[in-house]
Order: C-alpha cells, then sequence, then structure tokens
C-alpha cells in the first residue's frame, strides 16, 4: 500500500499524489492541503488526518477524510475510521 506525508511533497502536488492510495497529512498542514483533498477526490486517494493534540472541529471538509486518529473521538461523525490510538500508518486500509 503505498501511501506518503503530505509535508514531504516538495514538487507538483498532483504529479507526487499519483498512484497513491493514501494521502497522510498532519493538523498542522491542514490550512495548506485544501487542494490536495480536491486532487484525492478526483484520483482516488484516501486521506488520512493526524489531528492529535487540538480539539478536532467538524466541518466540511469532514467529507474528504476517511481516517482521522484524534485524542478523543467525542462523537465526531460523517469520517469513515475515527482512531484514538497507536499511529496513523497502524490505521490505513
Amino acid at each position: 500500500m503505498y501511501s506518503r506525508w503530505f509535508h514531504d511533497i516538495k514538487g507538483d502536488l498532483r504529479s507526487e499524489m499519483k498512484g497513491l492510495r493514501w494521502l497522510l497529512i498532519r493538523r498542522d498542514d491542514l490550512v495548506k492541503a485544501t487542494s490536495a483533498w480536491m486532487f484525492a477526490e478526483l484520483d482516488g486517494t484516501l486521506i488520512g488526518v493526524d489531528h492529535r493534540g487540538k480539539e478536532f472541529i467538524s466541518g466540511v471538509h469532514n467529507r474528504a477524510i476517511h481516517l482521522l486518529l484524534v485524542d478523543s473521538d467525542n462523537g465526531i461523525t460523517g469520517i469513515t475510521k475515527v482512531a484514538t490510538s497507536g499511529e496513523l500508518e497502524d490505521h490505513i486500509w
């Protein structure tokens, strides 16, 4: 399974995302990752977000996230899988 962290992509985002099964995003990179979500949806790439360390605020972006790692799920809905332990890579499918 081919995955890549958003913060490791230095070249053309769209080219670098070709063929990815998972794009993994850190909480602090969410603000910069809007275009990555759009490309992921078009290309069939799944999005995983490590959002530990700060409360997750649900919003329209929930529909683009397939896997969310948080400290406490507090009833988060609209995301395929919400995890509260381990590392993001431990939960990808």
